[in-house]
């Protein structure tokens, strides 16, 4: 059941996930301001976003496995005060490049709340009530990272930039203190530091995280970007092969033995693709081609962000009746239908139509990532031994975050190779092609169901054995 302990650690983790997931695209709206006030270049508004995000998601992995090894609520607490202090520095920052390694820290901060905050919220649960949490973490972290225009947008309208930063002081300070209180301290598997593999893991995700998010701009067959790509591969597979000689390997590949395990990280991937590439093109739609400002556009956005809000507590109650595979399904079937759905409106109804008739495909969509979300957390944690949940979220989390930045590299692609834009029209023209891509990534995720037999999964399902911390 809920204890008032479990229910203090769902306040002080989803707390700190909020807080993490909002900075991922908070800062989008402030940029003109940030621009002014520094003076800034178009690479230092691209730097003042990548650097969150490359950090972020390069050290998902790593920290994931450091708290199995020194304590989860040790690194989720670490987590906090290097986001708490990044963002204290962000908000004092002076130039451009203070801004940028402010960032940077913040996104290191976040690396480490975002997966230690799942396992933290699945250990303390009995197995009957785990993914109700889930469905509550998921919730959150849905709603963190989708309103972080409308936020951003209400803070630039009656004050400083600098107080998207300096609103996360405070709850930053609240978790710290009441997580040293209130957590409890769990552990994994104990496994030896491996420099080396950290190295060659967090190089290789930094040259494919960079390299998609480059692609665009550069292109896609200049050096520059084929070397970051293809020396990320490189370095990955160097890091596959030096795991594999190891007795205890940083990450543990048996996991992927798993048919289940399997299908539910590439599920994530190929979703997270298919709805960042849609949320990133109909954000710029409401403001580009139906006139309307950063904020308009987010409070619109809200029909979304909170039916995802509200179905993903619901998934977790559901995960239990229906399964995992069912929930999933439904969850991405709706997806699938509202990207598809805004495809085709676009295309018979132009660019002047009143949002009312986008309002059915936002529901779709908001409510199938809800759905979504909670069975991909909970089917990945209980698919793998207990000394492995650490390890499996980061690569979780890590791989959903990747697909992101895949599918709005993909997204861009497909707009940009529409021709110029000069008109209104011609962005609705540009923008069908794009959401028509985002709706096939969803249709992958579906045909990756195929290897989810069962209702459920279990521990049971993984050649690894249980590890005692």
């Amino acid at each position: 059941m809920f204890t008032p302990d479990r229910v203090k650690l769902l306040v002080v983790t989803c707390a700190a996930l909020f807080m993490a997931m909002l900075d991922n695209l908070v800062l989008g709206v402030a940029l003109p301001s940030i621009q002014e006030s520094f003076q800034a270049s178009m690479s230092d508004l691209e730097w003042f976003m990548n650097a969150y995000t490359l950090a972020f998601s390069v050290l998902l992995i790593p920290f994931s496995v450091l708290g199995e090894r020194f304590g989860r609520k040790r690194m989720f607490l670490v987590g906090v005060v290097l986001f708490t202090l990044g963002s204290a520095l962000s908000g004092m920052s002076g130039s451009s490049i203070e801004l940028i390694l402010a960032r940077a820290l913040q996104g290191v901060g976040g690396a480490a709340i975002v997966p230690l905050s799942l396992t933290l919220v699945n250990s303390a649960f009995p197995p009957d009530k785990r993914a109700a949490a889930l469905g509550i973490w998921s919730g959150i972290s849905g709603l963190g990272l989708s309103i972080g225009p409308l936020v951003g947008g209400l803070i630039i309208e009656g004050a400083a930039w600098q107080l998207i930063f300096w609103v996360n002081i405070p709850v930053g300070i609240l978790a710290l203190l009441l997580g040293m209180r209130w957590l409890p301290e769990t552990r994994g598997e104990r496994k030896p530091i491996d420099p080396l593999g950290i190295l060659l893991l967090a190089a290789g995700l930094f040259g494919i995280v960079f390299g998609l998010e480059r692609g665009n701009e550069d292109g896609w067959g200049s050096a520059f970007v084929l070397s970051l790509l293809l020396g990320g591969a490189l370095l990955l597979a160097l890091f596959y092969l030096w795991e594999r000689r190891r007795k205890q390997p940083f990450v543990r590949f048996e996991l992927f033995r798993s048919g289940k395990y399997t299908s539910l990280v590439l599920i994530g991937f190929w979703m997270n693709a298919g709805i960042f590439c849609a949320i990133f093109l109909l954000t710029l739609f409401l403001q580009q081609a139906q006139g309307y400002s950063a904020l308009e556009a987010g409070v619109r956005e809200m029909a979304w962000t909170g039916c995802t809000m509200i179905a993903a507590p619901l998934a977790g109650l559901a995960v239990g009746r229906l399964g995992t595979r069912n929930v999933l399904a439904t969850g991405l079937l709706l997806q699938f239908g509202g990207l598809l759905g805004f495809g085709l409106l676009i295309m018979s109804q132009g660019v002047t139509f009143p949002f009312v008739y986008m309002l059915p495909f936002m529901i779709m969509a908001g409510a199938g990532m809800g759905l979504s979300f909670t069975p991909i957390s909970h089917g990945i944690l209980s698919s793998v031994p207990t000394s492995a949940e650490g390890e499996a979220s980061g690569i979780s989390n890590a791989t959903r975050e990747l697909g992101g930045v895949f599918g709005i590299a993909i997204g861009g692609l497909v707009f940009q190779s529409g021709g110029a834009i000069r008109s209104a029209a011609d962005f609705g023209d540009n923008v069908v092609p794009a959401l028509f891509a985002g709706a096939a990534m969803i249709a992958v995720s579906l045909l990756s169901l195929a290897l989810l037999r069962g209702r459920k999964a279990s521990r049971e399902a993984l050649p690894v054995q249980e590890a005692t911390s």
